[in-house]
């Protein structure tokens, strides 16, 4: 299966250091400096045992710099690395916000309204029966184009870092696909949950494999980030409003109580702590409800109508995903963002998916 794509619209440098005087000293005893800028913007650090952590750049000198007893990691002049980027979640032009897109399951084909310069492409990628899995696979931060074809168990990515196929088998024709990033690499994994026996198998960006067990036949899979350690959490929704999460950073059980079986289930960051919270739509009122992952209190907005398909996704790109429903009826997506103004713009027809559904359950 190809792509098709749809007509539419040496140097040298010199770095010189002058220090007439110290301004702002860091010194005595055993401590830890983190997050700073060479001890406030460019005086010293000295004195008895202690690590200087995470200031600007790179480490000094090579990847680590040291004297006496002290170590300097990730400072400012050379080597080092920070922390993994974490893209955000169907944005297909790499800005930091989620684009309008919709995949049309008649044509196998992707509309994306790349939300960066207001301009669209058409491309086709699947065929019927295929299930949609758009995520970060290649590390670029961008979302790349992805379907997951039950029927032969394999995923078809399209990266969108070197525009190159990629086919990964994994999972059988019953499986629940669940890809994210559950490793910690930066790049999204192959992960599909079984109902038939509860297993959650990952197949992993870095050549991993795992198997959990979590969950039962009449559960539905609700993986994210609830821990904030920048990895996905293996987690289901069960029928009676539990949410039973296994927390990677701690491999300890969460549980949470929101929702009832005819709910959707929308779990994203609504608070901007990366942290996932635990989240529901309900058709029957358009409420949305979510649990503040740093408070524990419940919130309630209203958006939607019964017919309406939720589409939540960080739109403005500030970090917080913002209630969205695409109303097929007639092609409208009504966005409503956390800083309580909203907006409606055209983009599909009958019978889309939008991709922000894609996980949905």
């Amino acid at each position: 299966m190809k792509p098709t794509f749809f007509g539419c619209c040496g140097l040298a440098v010199i770095l010189c250091l002058l220090i007439p005087a110290i301004p702002v000293a860091q010194s005595g005893g055993n401590f830890t400096i983190t997050k700073s800028v060479i001890a406030g913007g460019g005086g010293r650090a000295s004195g008895g045992t202690f690590t200087v952590d995470g200031t600007i750049g790179q480490a000094a000198a090579g990847t680590t710099s040291t004297g006496g007893s002290f170590s300097v990691q990730s400072g400012f002049w050379a080597g080092g690395e920070g922390p993994v980027q974490i893209a955000t979640l169907f944005d297909y032009d790499g800005d930091r916000k989620a684009d309008v897109s919709v995949y049309r399951p008649s044509g196998g084909s992707w509309w994306v309204l790349q939300s960066q310069s207001q301009s669209m492409y058409a491309l086709g990628w699947g065929t019927v029966g295929d299930r949609i899995a758009p995520a970060d696979y290649d590390g670029d931060e961008k979302t790349d184009i992805a379907i997951y074809r039950p029927a032969v168990g394999q995923w078809w990515i399209l990266n969108s870092k070197t525009m190159s196929l990629t086919v990964h088998e994994w999972g059988i024709a019953t499986d629940v696909i669940a890809p994210g990033d559950y490793t910690g690499d930066g790049k999204a994994d192959y992960v599909v949950w079984r109902p038939s026996d509860g297993g959650w198998y990952v197949k992993g960006s870095d050549g991993t494999y795992s198997a959990t067990n979590w969950g039962i036949a009449t559960d539905k899979p609700v993986a994210a980030d609830y821990d904030g350690d920048r990895k996905m959490d293996i987690a289901i929704f069960r029928a009676d409003g539990n949410w039973w999460i296994r927390s990677s950073l701690t491999l300890g059980t969460i549980v949470r109580n929101l929702g009832i079986g005819t709910d959707r289930l929308v779990p994203s960051d609504y608070t901007g702590d990366d942290k996932a919270d635990v989240a529901i739509w309900r058709p029957s009122d358009g409420g949305w409800w979510y649990l503040d992952s740093t408070t524990g209190a419940a919130v309630v907005r209203q958006w939607g109508i019964p017919t309406d398909i939720p589409a939540p996704a960080d739109y403005d790109g500030n970090g917080k995903t913002d209630l969205g429903v695409f109303r097929s009826n007639e092609g409208n997506w009504w966005i409503y963002y956390d800083n309580n103004t909203t907006t409606a713009i055209n983009w599909g027809t009958n019978g889309d998916q939008p991709t922000p559904n894609a996980y949905v359950r």
